[in-house]
């Protein structure tokens, strides 16, 4: 199940939670699947169960990575800002230069 496992840089809680349902819902169908037959009750209620963690798994990782992909997009905007100031530090720097040896050029003469 390497592709279930929640990522690393996620949210502490969320993994831990995760973690702890991913392990209950192994321990309720190893007991279940040791059940006999004249406790189809017991094992009807723990198939429940087990569904019931399971949607409680998968909404967790689907909160989760919504996410991680609303941190990816802040991250993608501020690089973005950061291209931008880099490009009008270029351009000033460039305008300042080129005025410089202008003024240069000028007074030399």
């Amino acid at each position: 199940m390497p592709d279930t496992q929640p990522k690393a840089d996620a949210n502490p809680d969320q993994v831990e939670r995760i973690r702890y349902l991913e392990d209950r819902v192994l321990k309720l169908e190893t007991i279940a699947a040791g059940l006999g037959d004249g406790q189809s009750d017991l094992r009807a209620e723990m198939r429940t169960e087990i569904a019931s963690l399971r949607t409680q798994i998968t909404d967790l990782k689907d909160e989760l990575g919504s996410e991680i992909k609303t941190v990816g997009s802040k991250v993608d905007r501020v690089m973005g800002g950061k291209a931008v100031v880099t490009a009008l530090i270029t351009l000033a720097t460039s305008i300042l230069g080129s005025g410089a040896v202008h003024i240069a050029l000028s007074v030399g003469r």
